[in-house]
């Protein structure tokens, strides 16, 4: 199976530190995030090769110098795609030729951050296709049912005044269940997102599509055209959108915490 790593967009959350380097380069705990996310993806026997999309411009060629040489460390063999900054849509549209022929493939957008259990995740993706359904599902999407909150949290009571509460109890940075599951930015695909792809680009002149917004949320959901949900908290694993430099230092227990999980995974697993 071949893995994609979205590593181009304009990084705007990112900013000043995307001014001047691409997001994928945001270092942690002393390596690059691609260079984490990469070298665990690569852990697994089924993953053929690595497929980074990103920008050919001076920002993206930050991550190729980078990863010049560290084919034969990281053990897979690493191709890059030029990203033309049509979207995530777009970025996976540019693979199409190198994919058409994986029944399934991994994306993973390049900011994220987990030890995702991807043994189990492709395991239970297989077994669908072995229900002989009629047709095969579009994709499984990561998700996670709990997130733990930046911000402390109050319980109100009494309504004192119009826009004054009595607080009952006050939680600092609690773990909350979410109402409903939170899409992470991996997915398992099988060649059917090929076609959507395709069909979105074809509405696009401009060939410039967002994954999310423009396929995934768009799909008519029935007994034919089927996604399901892997959620992390089965496994208890972390996960962490990496916004900022700033988000990983105010955020180090967990960025530490996540990295040690993926450098020792078979000991979480």
């Amino acid at each position: 199976m071949r893995a994609v790593l979205l590593a181009g967009g304009l990084g705007t959350r990112e900013k000043p530190f995307t001014d001047y380097c691409p997001k994928a380069m945001i270092p942690i705990e002393g390596r690059p995030l691609v260079d984490h996310i990469t070298r665990y993806i690569c852990k697994f026997s089924f993953i053929s090769e690595i497929l980074i999309v990103c920008e050919f411009d001076s920002f993206g060629n930050q991550i190729i110098n980078y990863f010049e040489g560290k084919e034969k460390i990281i053990g897979k063999k690493i191709r890059f795609v030029e990203d033309k900054k049509n979207g995530t849509g777009g970025a996976l549209f540019q693979c199409r030729e190198l994919l058409k022929d994986e029944p399934f493939f991994l994306v993973w957008y390049a900011d994220n951050l987990c030890a995702l259990h991807l043994n189990d995740m492709y395991k239970k993706f297989k077994l669908l296709e072995d229900k002989k359904q009629e047709k095969l599902p579009i994709a499984m999407v990561v998700t996670r049912s709990k997130r733990h909150e930046e911000t402390g949290r109050v319980l109100v009571n009494d309504h004192c005044q119009e826009n004054v509460y009595v607080i009952e109890s006050f939680v600092e940075k609690p773990i909350i269940n979410l109402e409903n599951p939170e899409a992470v930015g991996i997915y398992l695909f099988t060649q059917r997102i090929l076609d959507e792809l395709m069909y979105c680009a074809e509405m696009h002149s401009s060939q410039s599509f967002d994954l999310s917004s423009d396929i995934l949320s768009h799909v008519k959901y029935d007994e034919q055209n089927k996604l399901y949900a892997y959620d992390i908290e089965y496994t208890k694993k972390e996960w962490v959108d990496i916004e900022s430099p700033t988000f990983v230092n105010r955020n180090k227990v967990s960025m530490k915490t996540i990295v040690n999980q993926m450098i020792n995974w078979r000991i979480f697993d």
